[in-house]
């Protein structure tokens, strides 16, 4: 009985301290998310701003020939960006968008496919997978909001798609719905298809064609912006909410282990005292 009073106890301590480390994660995990949330709440409505130009100025703009705009016919390679974690410990956010992924790249045709993983869970699964050529990682991050590396990979998928090494982009991230609600979702990055939308007329200085020049890049970098900040945002949240759960988990596990001692040594303490009354009653005897 004491041994195991002794295991009882070790056992215990031990997911006390499991408790204070994840309570702490979480705590940690929430202020990452309301600091990258304010950051994709402050981006958002420009993101949609110049996206509702874009569109509208490639609506009622004579055909331009940009090669972002350009249709290649039947893509022979395929660039699919995969935005993980850095770091675990955050439920099933990771391989929600790997499978997602897969699903995607299953139905290109692998022999297509190349890849770039921003993340080292998605570095790491497609690296041991060997099912597609990867050609960059960018790791590193944390979920933090670094401009100039935002603007690097931005950089990298422009880079590749105007020297031809991919025919079209793809992005495979997580996307914030309301209320902190994520799912993974595929973006077609790269090339832009215009869609038909409102036609509002605009007093262009200078011409239509001339803007458009200037602010495809900047749209194409606005967008790769907003789908890392929700992606980073959405990876806190999933954080977030798994650290609460392994908290919850173990307060319930130490009340029944506690329960389950204060028994234990409540038998003892009986055991004890029905032992000193007989011994007593021995004596008299």
């Amino acid at each position: 009985m004491g041994q195991s009073l002794k295991a009882l106890k070790d056992r215990i301590r031990s997911i006390e301290n499991t408790k204070k480390i994840t309570s702490a994660m979480e705590m940690i995990s929430v202020a990452k998310l309301n600091r990258i949330s304010d950051f994709a709440a402050s981006i958002k409505p420009y993101a949609e701003s110049i996206e509702s130009i874009l569109k509208n100025l490639l609506t009622s703009v004579e055909a331009l020939r940009n090669p972002f705009l350009e249709k290649r016919g039947i893509p022979k390679t395929i660039g699919v960006c995969v935005i993980t974690s850095d770091s675990g410990l955050c439920g099933a956010y990771n391989i929600n968008i790997i499978r997602t992924a897969e699903r995607f790249m299953n139905e290109k045709g692998y022999e297509k496919v190349k890849l770039i993983c921003v993340g080292k869970r998605g570095a790491s699964y497609f690296k041991s997978k060997k099912s597609a050529e990867v050609l960059h990682n960018f790791t590193g991050f944390n979920g933090r909001f670094v401009p100039a590396i935002f603007k690097e990979i931005s950089d990298y998928l422009i880079e590749i798609y105007i020297k031809q090494e991919v025919d079209e982009v793809y992005v495979v991230s997580s996307h914030l719905a309301a209320g902190m609600v994520y799912s993974p979702v595929v973006d077609k990055f790269l090339n832009i298809e215009p869609t038909k939308g409102e036609t509002i007329p605009y007093l262009l200085e200078p011409e239509g064609s001339e803007i458009l020049e200037r602010l495809i890049p900047r749209f194409i970098n606005v967008k790769l912006n907003n789908i890392l900040l929700q992606a980073f945002t959405a990876e806190h949240s999933a954080r977030s909410i798994a650290m609460k759960s392994a908290t919850d988990n173990a307060k319930e596990l130490l009340a029944a282990l506690i329960l389950r001692r204060n028994k234990i040594r409540q038998a003892n303490i009986t055991q004890d005292i029905i032992e000193i009354i007989s011994s007593s009653e021995a004596l008299k005897g």
